[in-house]
């Protein structure tokens, strides 16, 4: 039987046949179609005029590439950084193969990447593509340089676009300055910024319109119910249950699901379920030893409740390697005290547990959506930090959107959850794609603004030869940033090639 894999290799053939084909016959030379293997680059007159208008603002787009040019500088400096420190990790701490670190997962391909929807994930690459070439072209005819076509480049399917300016006029030192190639250069890493700022700030503000809910959460993460009354109280945030539990015996819960609306009455005891014991190799760690078993709610740490993963965080903080402690446990109805002697992580007194994120009553996993509401509300904050870039860049690791699960934590009309769909695929693709482009490696943004600016510096020394000298040296940084993305791919799936 044909597998999915080997039936997408077979229309991949044919399709790359057909271009060869096609080129030999010269189909594609008379449609001003160019063929590098199975790629196409197809261009388009198309849209110049629209580009004429736009770039009728000269000034605003000249300020607009002069204010950005130093998020240019500091996203190249950031990501370099981070390669170097990738290639780090590689060398001394090699991760485990994982669907983070497939090959999959390094493409920003909707539908293959794992983590990348294809409708709204196709969606925001369109719109970075489309921006980031546009913005080149327009600072191309804002800085006199014609553009001779607007394109797609497409391998079976569209990955990419560009702007096709007048090389001979762009690399004229007399007709164009140094200046107003490094605005070109820089024109769409900057709009990509510019682009993720306004569709994540528009995404925050759409979020008002999402009332979150307490839901009761499955083994296997699904959504079981919404909560919507605890003791009689309307419940939506972490603070209305703690209020609503407070001084009682047992609590009573509507939950609505799929088959109704039922009251759920359970014991009242609040706290974090172990959802794992820690080891390394055969080693064990404190808790196991002591005969702790997954599945068991921890209530209370040396006399201290534990209604919570914040109160367990807080807590043991606090405590010291070889420290004594005495931790009690609900379980199978009933409760029992251990007593642990923890032992060293980090500096840090260790039980040895892994205890899930959600509260937890009577070992029913509770989570509530305000309070990934407030998290989601600040992204626009990691923007302005390099930590926050960081943070950035993993966000769809742990979220893609309001899908599935994700859309019943919330209630709001289905319209609302499309639009921040879109914008929050918007603004991340558009980020990530302007950080990579930022590298200081030919042929990307980033190679090109780096190589105008050093030869720059260089020429009062060197003179003349500050271009060949500023060239070798990024002909360097584009051998160690493809190197080090190749090895980032490369070295976690050694054991699968081996």
């Amino acid at each position: 039987m044909l597998t999915s894999i080997g039936l997408a290799v077979i229309v991949f053939a044919a399709y790359w046949l057909a271009v060869e084909l096609a080129k030999r016959s010269g189909v594609l030379e008379r449609y001003n179609i160019t063929a590098y293997g199975p790629v196409l680059l197809i261009r388009t007159k198309k849209g110049l005029g629209f580009l004429e208008k736009l770039a009728r603002w000269r000034r605003f787009w000249k300020v607009l590439a002069d204010l950005g040019l130093p998020a240019v500088f500091l996203g190249m400096a950031f990501m370099f950084a981070l390669l170097l420190y990738a290639d780090y990790i590689m060398v001394t701490n090699p991760p485990k193969p994982s669907i983070l670190t497939s090959p999959r997962a390094a493409l920003l391909i909707p539908g293959i990447n794992p983590f990348i929807p294809i409708v709204w994930g196709t969606i925001g690459l369109i719109v970075t593509l489309v921006v980031h070439e546009f913005s080149h072209a327009i600072l191309c005819r804002v800085e006199g340089v014609s553009v001779k076509s607007l394109g797609v480049i497409l391998a079976l399917i569209p990955f990419g676009g560009f702007a096709e300016p007048d090389e001979s006029e762009l690399m004229d030192k007399k007709k164009t300055s140094r200046a107003a190639r490094v605005r070109i250069f820089s024109a769409g890493v900057i709009v990509n910024f510019v682009v993720a700022a306004v569709a994540f700030a528009t995404f925050v503000h759409l979020l008002g319109m999402l009332q979150p809910l307490v839901v009761i959460v499955g083994d296997n993460g699904t959504v079981d119910g919404v909560v919507l009354e605890v003791n009689g109280q309307q419940v939506r945030l972490p603070e209305d249950v703690y209020e609503a539990v407070k001084g009682t015996d047992r609590v009573y819960m509507l939950v609505s699901n799929e088959s109704g609306v039922h009251e759920l009455v359970v014991p009242n005891v609040m706290g974090v379920k172990v959802v794992g014991l820690y080891r390394e190799d055969s080693k064990t760690f404190p808790a196991e030893q002591a005969g702790m078993k997954e599945g068991m709610v921890i209530v209370e740490i040396d006399g201290e409740a534990v209604r919570n993963h914040s109160d367990f965080q807080r807590i043991m903080s606090k405590m010291k390697p070889g420290q004594n402690v005495t931790v009690r446990v609900y379980h199978n109805g009933s409760f029992e005290v251990y007593n642990v002697t923890l032992t060293d992580m980090n500096g840090r007194g260790f039980l040895g547990v892994y205890v899930q994120l959600f509260d937890c009553i009577d070992g029913i996993s509770i989570a509530y959506s305000g309070n990934l509401l407030q998290s989601l509300r600040s992204t626009p904050q990691y923007l302005t930090s390099v930590a926050g870039w960081l943070y950035l860049i993993s966000m769809p690791f742990r979220f893609q959107g309001f899908m599935s699960d994700y859309a019943k934590l919330f209630e709001a009309p289905e319209w609302v959850f499309w639009v921040l769909n879109t914008l929050y695929w918007i603004g991340w693709i558009n980020f990530y794609v302007g950080l990579f482009n930022c590298l200081p490696a030919i042929p990307l943004d980033g190679g090109r603004v780096f190589h105008e600016a050093f030869s720059y510096l260089l020429a009062r020394r060197y003179g003349d030869r500050a271009e060949e000298i500023s060239m070798r040296i990024v002909k360097t940084f584009a051998f160690i940033v493809f190197f080090s993305i190749l090895l980032s791919i490369a070295v976690p799936n050694l054991e699968g090639l081996i």
